[in-house]
């Protein structure tokens, strides 16, 4: 049934896993000066699926303890010829964009996908950051279908995806890329449903019933401006990381634009809101 956790194998090539240990020490002297407690690797995007390209960067975070005067920043770096980014931020950073949006879900985000980290024993804990940013937003679209649920893990999945297209409808042309390849889809897909479903319910914003999922009462109450706000504090923060570019907007459109075409992107928001009506996303 729909809302049964799975076991479920990862998306995360098992050849970029054994390559962790390698990046770490080769991006060390990037991240020489960061603050050493507690510190944990997190890597995501197309290298970790084994999606990446001859051209593919390597996205990666760095969170840390916090110290005084570390503020979260970006960093580029190379690795076995490749460009590497590098964002280095604190626990509590992160922690402060989840639960209370400091930057727009700049960071929280990026952990919506599937990743992977040098901790591979307790992975779970990135994605929750996620889940406490999309937990609200995601019942908010679930409570505007008309509908009160229960819901199947798709359908939650589903929601999140809508939550993250509201705020940044560019996020399509990415979920465009996985429609083109449906073994993809298939396994970035399964990846998240058992992952989002997990942090979501670690959250309390949702809770598994004999009927399917139901979102824990009061989790769709956020406040009417919050929309303006998030892109407001991703756009601001997003300028600074790429050298106070006022033109980062477009950079980030132009690659959107690259990666499929409005039809294609189209496609995509059609397929995750036919998903939220009860469908099949694969």
């Amino acid at each position: 049934m729909g809302y049964t956790m799975h076991t479920v194998s990862t998306a995360i090539c098992p050849a970029f896993t054994q390559q962790i240990p390698d990046i770490v020490a080769t991006l060390g002297p990037t991240v020489a000066d960061v603050p050493t407690s507690g510190r944990r690797w997190v890597f995501y995007g197309s290298l970790p699926l084994g999606a990446g390209r001859a051209e593919s960067d390597l996205d990666a975070m760095l969170l840390h303890d916090s110290r005084p005067g570390t503020a979260p920043h970006r960093r580029d770096a190379t690795w076995d010829g490749r460009p590497v980014t590098v964002y280095v931020l604190s626990h509590d950073d992160l922690e402060a964009d989840a639960r209370d949006h400091r930057f727009g879900g700049y960071f929280a985000l990026k952990l919506f996908s599937p990743h992977t980290t040098d901790r591979p024993v307790d992975d779970g804990a990135p994605a929750t950051a996620a889940a406490r940013f999309l937990g609200p937003l995601g019942a908010r679209e679930a409570e505007a279908s008309g509908h009160r649920g229960p819901w199947t893990a798709d359908q939650v999945l589903a929601h999140a995806y809508l939550a993250f297209l509201d705020l940044y409808p560019d996020f399509s042309s990415y979920v465009a890329r996985l429609v083109r390849d449906t073994a993809l889809l298939d396994q970035v897909w399964t990846h998240q449903r058992e992952a989002h479903l997990r942090a979501l319910a670690a959250t309390g914003a949702v809770r598994a019933t004999p009927g399917g999922w139901r979102y824990a009462e009061g989790t769709a109450d956020v406040a009417v401006d919050l929309r303006d706000r998030c892109t407001a504090r991703f756009w601001a923060f997003g300028a600074v990381c790429h050298g106070s570019d006022a033109g980062f907007p477009d950079l980030y459109f132009s690659k959107a634009d690259a990666r499929a075409s409005c039809a294609e992107r189209d496609a995509a928001l059609g397929l995750l809101h036919a998903v939220a009506a009860g469908g099949s996303p694969c």
